[in-house]
């Protein structure tokens, strides 16, 4: 009789292990559809700022280049300003961390 017992017991564990194994499966069948439908809204999402920002850039680049089309010595004359102060800067900041070797000789 106490075999009978345990054996029942056994069936019945066995069975609620299937029931909970199944609707364990079933929960995470349905977590992976949400995330699926969620990574691909946000993947259409992306896609479609990345046109924007792209058209966005297309369009200020045009509008640059005509600019400098009509204005040729101006652009000219504020590309070597700016690489010229950018120069000017460069070698400030690199002279002064430069190490100083009093006694290193130079030739």
């Amino acid at each position: 009789m106490a075999d009978n017992s345990l054996q029942a017991q056994l069936r019945e564990l066995q069975a609620q292990v299937t029931a909970l194994t199944e609707s364990l499966a079933e929960q995470g069948d349905a977590a992976a559809g949400r995330l699926r439908k969620r990574t691909t809204a946000a993947m259409r999402d992306a896609s479609h700022t990345a046109e924007e920002v792209a058209d966005y850039a297309r369009s200020e680049a045009e509008s640059v280049a005509g600019i400098v089309r009509e204005h040729p010595a101006a652009t000219s004359t504020a590309l070597l300003t700016a690489g010229l102060i950018g120069g000017l800067l460069g070698y400030l900041i690199g002279s002064s961390q430069a190490p100083h070797h009093p006694h290193r000789r130079w030739y």
